[in-house]
């Protein structure tokens, strides 16, 4: 369903900012996704602090609330391991958000695209260049 669909979108555009992929092929048998679940259901379980914040891995709605504290940058926004290079809270909010190991409370197609990351490029109305294509050869020409 268009939950798996978030899943692999989110596998993917992992790989697209990082150059690998976040788990390994069997899920069940990754020591990387058995922790990556395990860190997902305790920050899940944590308070945020009296401000009258939810916790953003508990209610996926709150991940398009594009402010971020102190309590998400420390533990809302995956475990630091998880990122092998620099990436902004919001994009490290939307990554883990669709990897959400619960189908049920992964993120909908539609709160991906209006997710503040997504919702900030679209903002700049920024073109990205496209690769100079030298050297293809097509098949059948």
């Amino acid at each position: 369903g268009t939950k798996a669909d978030v899943w692999s979108a989110g596998v993917i555009l992992y790989a697209m900012l990082f150059r690998s992929l976040p788990f390994g092929e069997d899920l069940l048998r990754c020591p990387r996704y058995q922790a990556f679940q395990k860190w997902y259901n305790d920050a899940r379980q944590l308070q945020p602090p009296p401000n009258g914040k939810r916790n953003r891995r508990a209610f996926p709605d709150v991940t398009l609330d594009p402010n971020y504290d102190e309590f998400d940058e420390e533990e809302m926004l995956g475990p630091h391991w998880f990122f092998p290079s620099e990436i902004s809270a919001p994009g490290r909010d939307l990554i883990v958000a669709m990897l959400n190991p619960n189908p049920h409370d992964r993120l909908s197609i539609e709160m991906v695209l209006h997710h503040p990351w997504l919702m900030a490029m679209k903002g700049t109305n920024q073109q990205v260049p496209m690769p100079r294509m030298s050297g293809l050869c097509i098949s059948g020409t």
